[in-house]
């Protein structure tokens, strides 16, 4: 997991220095001379995201802080927090007795996201590229065991345990961002995990919705 981590935090950095050379390669001489200020370049926002239905509950928080490095470029990071219950998970295969899934999840992400107004073609000017990191992790009160006595909804065994699970998802998708006015915008993105597992909390592809408001 840590040489994925590595790997894909390599392909970021690389993707950040490309594509900052490419919106500074179209840059003139007055927008050099006009550079904003700390303050200006700082955008706040997030995501409040609720799931309901046949896959249980799902409510996820992220606050996310970014900062503009240039016009069209973005970095970011943020927070997140997930609560998470699926009833009826788990049987008890002894007595038939059924248990709830429920957990807490938190953790982090970072990102880039670079929007192609840059390469100068109108009809995508609002469109953007987006690639992210995003390590989780939860509690949970079953251990996986072949051998267990509780059984999953798909058919995996476990025993009572308290394990703390651990998972890092690696996006790489894209958007679109509708302005509000100034540096404020709402977005719609959609992701692929190219690194779901047994654990990940939701499947590809990820619609995600949010918002950013200039400082």
């Amino acid at each position: 997991m840590k040489n994925h981590v590595k790997k894909f935090l390599k392909i970021l950095i690389i993707g950040a220095i490309f594509m900052s050379g490419l919106n500074t390669f179209g840059q003139n001489k007055k927008v050099k001379n006009n550079k904003k200020p700390f303050s200006e370049r700082l955008l706040v926002g997030g995501s409040l995201g609720f799931s309901f239905g046949y896959g249980g509950t799902l409510v996820e928080i992220s606050p996310i802080l970014s900062y503009e490095m240039t016009k069209n470029f973005y970095v970011g990071a943020g927070l997140i927090y997930k609560y998470y219950n699926y009833g009826d998970y788990y049987m008890n295969t002894d007595n038939g007795m059924l248990y709830d899934y429920k957990t807490n999840i938190f953790g982090g992400s970072i990102f880039m996201r670079y929007f192609l107004s840059g390469i100068g073609i109108p009809v995508i000017e609002n469109t953007f590229i987006h690639a992210e990191i995003e390590p989780l992790v939860f509690k949970n009160n079953f251990s996986y065991n072949p051998s267990g006595s509780y059984v999953d909804i798909y058919g995996n065994r476990y025993v009572v345990g308290n394990d703390q699970i651990s998972f890092t998802s690696f996006f790489l998708g894209g958007g679109y961002r509708q302005m509000l006015g100034g540096r404020s915008f709402m977005y719609l993105e959609i992701l692929w995990n190219f690194n779901e597992n047994f654990y990940t909390p939701y499947s590809n592809p990820r619609i995600r919705m949010g918002f950013a408001v200039g400082i």
